[in-house]
């Protein structure tokens, strides 16, 4: 009987876990998006790969791009206003798609990682490379910015406390952390408590009234705040941050 009992509870166990992940994955859905999101146009051209989303200006002639990883569960499509507003103006931008939507284990972040060296490699361009993402994606930047420090320019962190763990107060390159006020995922608290991680030089840009999940287009997400602002503000703000950090890169 009691073995009965704990395979019962087990299975409900499993089951009530099982609905809380599909939860979480239904609500990290892309959304809010124009029907048009991806596909392309005279000011940019758009690649839906297996491993990424590409998106590249008709004009390409600019000397910096950026690369980006999603926050953990989020659709990468929820990223593709950003990508696409980047890319039309004259910026291209690569957003991956992560393994599981995640990259939880090292070899995967290290497959990441690899393609990610693909992809500035066969760069014909050889232009300079940001590497940027939200959240935890921000976690994949900071660890690629410690193990392969000579190969971006840049590195671009978007609502994210990382680096927690990682001491990368030595970079010489361009650093910029955009944050939310109301991000209660990423607090402003641990933003200040962890900037000792990052250059002194690093470029802060504070969205007032800004959430964790406005950073993209996506659903609810558990533990986040109420925004004081619109997505498409707080999104607008960021893009003009990104595309500023592309033009400083650019330059030197």
């Amino acid at each position: 009987m009691a073995t009965n009992k704990r395979k019962y509870i087990r299975i409900v166990l499993g089951v009530f876990w099982l609905g809380v992940f599909a939860w979480l994955l239904y609500n990290m859905q892309a959304k809010g998006l124009e029907s048009t999101v991806l596909e392309s146009n005279n000011r940019v051209h758009i690649q839906n790969l297996s491993n990424a989303v590409i998106f590249t200006p008709a004009v390409d002639t600019m000397g910096s791009a950026l690369i980006f990883y999603p926050g953990a569960l989020v659709d990468p499509i929820a990223y593709a206003p950003m990508a696409k507003t980047i890319s039309e103006a004259g910026y291209k931008t690569i957003v991956f798609k992560l393994p599981y939507r995640m990259a939880l284990f090292e070899f995967q972040q290290e497959n990441v990682f690899q393609q990610t060296m693909e992809y500035v490699n066969s760069d014909s361009r050889q232009r300079k490379w940001i590497i940027g993402g939200h959240s935890r994606g921000g976690k994949l930047v900071t660890i690629f910015g410690r193990d392969y420090r000579s190969v971006p320019d840049g590195l671009l962190l978007v609502g994210t406390s990382h680096p927690r763990e990682i001491d990368l107060s030595d970079l010489n390159m361009d650093v910029t952390k955009i944050y939310g006020s109301n991000d209660g995922l990423a607090s402003e608290e641990e933003i200040n408590e962890f900037a000792v991680n990052l250059p002194a030089t690093m470029h802060r840009v504070r969205i007032a009234g800004g959430n964790h999940r406005q950073f993209g287009y996506y659903g609810y997400q558990f533990g986040d705040s109420s925004a004081d602002i619109s997505r498409e503000k707080q999104q607008e703000i960021m893009i003009d941050a990104i595309i500023k950090q592309l033009e400083r890169v650019q330059s030197n």
